[in-house]
């Protein structure tokens, strides 16, 4: 419950002998205090520093009044919201919504979402935005749509940062919307949106696809055989992760790290990268083809599908380590700067182009949602076995000789 109190610091008089009166505002069991602009002398006060002037008095009760009908429609009660923003609503008044420190909220979801893959692309988005606007503190009602052409223009030397950075930056905005807009209650703190604003789109797999040829030169490379520490080289793992990813739909560094669910046939999971924004939480389900069972049985763990975690402490340290490997795989093959996304863009696009899959099963594969069938979706149960014959038609199309 949110209780209001007058409060004097007695150990705070001023020069000129008199005492600031502050509200006490107490909320969840934190405390926060909330200066006015009255001031009380030592005759206004009783020996125990409680207000005995009664027009003071009169004034603090209209003061807490007033804060109470500002709170009134947070219904804190019902509502989860922190004291630091309670506080900053009551200042706030009726004047426009618009104080929300954007900057301040996205630090604050970054530090809450350090397991999400790719929290540090959000990060850097944030950092290039306070580039753009010079200055660390950037307001809510500053983000529209205006402001986000303008960023994406001053990004436009940097194609990869203009489609990351902007797409970032709205879903953050989105996210700070639905942290302090609530619909149902009629609070609106942030009233504008970026629906109108498109991030602009990288076509990145023209530099990323492979080739049906160069697919089969990496499944047809040897091992090195070399040992660093005792342990398998950053070449030879990426050679085993580039095989895994490739078969097994796309699959990224992300989830061979954390997925944990393999019956012996199928590995089931939730795409990290996407599961946060999706009602399905991006399941999949995915048929361990036998071109790569012996590889899946190499890398087994104990409590994770992959025993990725027990050799590198974070996901973000193996994903370093696999493209560190491509790079000198790539150089045996004649691909220059390959990445470990290659496996992903280069089975859609051979799966789509070559392999004579539809896209609609590709984008399937891929576990992207249709924003035209989003509603739909909700109401059909997922049948996984579509992509899974797919995956089957895929590998016999690039690798014809290992056909069961």
């Amino acid at each position: 419950m949110a209780t209001f109190k007058v409060t004097i610091f007695k150990d705070r008089q001023r020069e000129d002998k008199t005492w600031n009166v502050f509200i006490r505002f107490t909320h969840e069991r934190k405390v926060r205090y909330i200066a006015t602009t009255m001031y009380v002398t030592k005759k206004d006060m009783t020996a125990s520093f409680k207000i005995k002037n009664q027009q003071i008095i009169d004034k603090c009760d209209a003061l807490i009044r007033a804060y109470r009908e500002r709170i009134a429609p947070l219904n804190l009660e019902l509502n989860d919201m922190p004291i630091d923003d309670v506080v900053e609503y009551i200042k706030a008044g009726k004047k426009e919504n618009a104080g929300i420190d954007f900057v301040g909220f996205t630090q604050k979801w970054c530090a809450n979402h350090q397991g999400l893959k790719g929290v540090k692309n959000y990060q850097s988005a944030i950092n290039a935005l306070c580039l753009f606007f010079g200055r660390e503190h950037i307001l809510c009602n500053e983000i529209t749509v205006k402001a986000m052409k303008q960023f994406e223009e001053w990004l436009s030397d940097k194609p990869r940062a203009q489609s990351l950075y902007t797409s970032a930056i709205v879903r953050l905005f989105n996210e700070a919307r639905d942290y302090y807009n609530d619909e149902d209650n009629d609070i609106i703190r942030i009233k504008h949106t970026l629906s109108k604003y498109k991030p602009a789109q990288q076509n990145v797999s023209v530099k990323r696809a492979l080739t049906t040829g160069q697919v089969r030169a990496i499944f047809s490379l040897p091992y090195s055989g070399a040992l660093i520490h005792g342990k398998q080289c950053r070449r030879d793992l990426a050679l085993d992760c580039f095989k895994l990813s490739f078969c097994l739909l796309g699959m990224n560094s992300a989830d061979l790290y954390n997925a944990t669910d393999y019956d012996g046939e199928y590995i089931t999971y939730c795409r990290t990268k996407t599961k946060e924004r999706r009602n399905d939480q991006a399941q999949m389900v995915v048929r361990v083809h036998p071109i790569i069972r012996d590889l899946v049985e190499k890398y087994r763990g104990k409590e994770h599908v992959f025993n990725f975690y027990e050799r590198f402490s974070s996901m973000g340290d193996l994903n370093r380590s696999i493209n560190i490997g491509l790079k000198e795989i790539g150089k045996e093959i004649g691909v220059e700067n390959l990445q470990f996304y290659s496996a992903r863009h280069s089975m859609a696009t051979i799966a789509a182009n070559e392999a004579g899959i539809d896209r609609w099963t590709v984008n399937l594969m891929l576990n992207h949602t249709d924003q035209s069938m989003r509603v739909t979706e909700l109401y059909i149960k997922r049948d996984f076995t579509p992509i899974n014959e797919a995956n089957a038609r895929l590998m016999a199309y690039v690798f014809p000789e290992k056909e069961e």
